[in-house]
């Protein structure tokens, strides 16, 4: 276990970046959606973050999504066997999110 203070000194580095961290933003269709998409994967030991979705990535305005922080392959197979993998699939590239070409990449 790493003392607190290495923690600490770690911090501001993930927070900007520096140590690079996946971020993947999968799109759902509806709430209910995303909540059965969350709870799925969790069953299968990968965490997401249940979110707003951007406005910017969405038509209407309105639109939830899960972010990922690690696992996404493995995430993006999992739902899609289970015929929850409807909308799309971006990654934090930088600070903007771009849509990724080839979802299984």
């Amino acid at each position: 276990m790493q003392p607190q203070s290495e923690i600490a000194l770690r911090l501001p580095f993930i927070m900007r970046g520096v140590i690079d961290v996946e971020k993947t933003l999968i799109m759902c269709r509806s709430m209910t959606q995303a909540q059965r998409a969350q709870r799925l994967l969790e069953r299968n030991g990968i965490i997401s973050s249940f979110v707003k979705a951007p406005l910017h990535l969405t038509k209407s305005g309105c639109g939830y999504a899960l972010i990922l922080r690690r696992h996404s392959r493995d995430a993006i197979q999992i739902l899609r066997d289970a015929g929850l993998l409807n909308g799309k699939i971006y990654d934090l590239v930088g600070e903007s999110w771009e849509e990724r070409r080839n979802d299984l990449s």
